[in-house]
């Protein structure tokens, strides 16, 4: 099954950050659920970045998860991922989701990238290009933010 929950993205900071947004879904299953999997498809971004977008991820881990409230559905959420340490095959991903009363969810998440799951596969399943195309998820990226740029 493959859930696209993501509305629009709005910048990825390679090797540090990715921003998302995205509703409640009105959806005949738990809020809970979407909620880890709309933090995972930001990271994922993010994860993908490393990589231009040529690896596929599997979703390995959830270390921890907390939902502080379920809004309404169609309320917008705001999407963050970010790690401090992301290599070529994943890691490790906080995440956050917030609306306008604050936070929603928090989730610390493993995600790792792989070489094609199959032999005969020759793209990314998880960045095919009608996903990459949909969001313009390339004109998203940012150059990470030097050590001595940062705003104090």
């Amino acid at each position: 099954m493959r859930w696209l929950l993501l509305e629009k993205v709005h910048s990825i900071r390679r090797g540090e950050k990715a921003v998302a947004s995205a509703k409640v879904p009105r959806a005949p299953y738990s809020s809970e659920v979407l909620f880890i999997e709309m933090m995972a498809q930001t990271g994922g971004l993010l994860v993908g970045a490393e990589s231009n977008y040529q690896k596929d991820l599997i979703f390995a881990k959830i270390e921890n998860a907390t939902i502080t409230k379920i809004p309404k559905s169609g309320t917008p959420l705001r999407i963050e991922a970010w790690s401090e340490s992301l290599g070529a095959d994943g890691g490790w991903l906080e995440a956050t989701i917030t609306c306008a009363e604050g936070l929603v969810a928090r989730a610390k998440l493993l995600l790792i990238a792989v070489e094609g799951l199959s032999a005969e596969q020759t793209k990314s399943i998880t960045f095919h290009e009608a996903f990459m195309d949909h969001f313009n998820v390339r004109e998203k990226i940012l150059p990470p933010i030097a050590r001595g740029d940062q705003p104090s």
